[in-house]
């Protein structure tokens, strides 16, 4: 029996993700998210994944540093954010 050729059932598979938007996030001395404000609601952090850093262009004026997070509220979507290093800003980016 032979695959099919164009598709992966691979879970860890390359997607394509939406645009950031900026988010308001506590978090604690670490870095850790431990709130999120959604729909003009602060919410608790229910669970953190262990963040992945990105680095890049770090030679030229286009920089990007970036700890990104998987995270879930207490009472809410399952949500990927991430802290920019560079602009001490945090923003949401979810997958398309």
């Amino acid at each position: 029996m032979v695959n099919y050729p164009r598709g992966s059932s691979d879970p860890r598979r390359i997607r394509r993700l939406k645009s950031p938007h900026e988010i308001e996030v506590k978090a604690d001395s670490a870095g850790i998210p431990l709130r999120v404000r959604l729909g003009g609601k602060w919410q608790q952090v229910a669970l953190v994944r262990r963040p992945w850093r990105i680095d890049q262009h770090w030679w030229s004026e286009a920089a990007v540093s970036r700890l990104y997070f998987r995270i879930a509220p207490a009472d809410g979507p399952t949500l990927t954010i991430y802290h920019d290093l560079i602009n001490e800003n945090w923003l949401r980016q979810e997958y398309l």
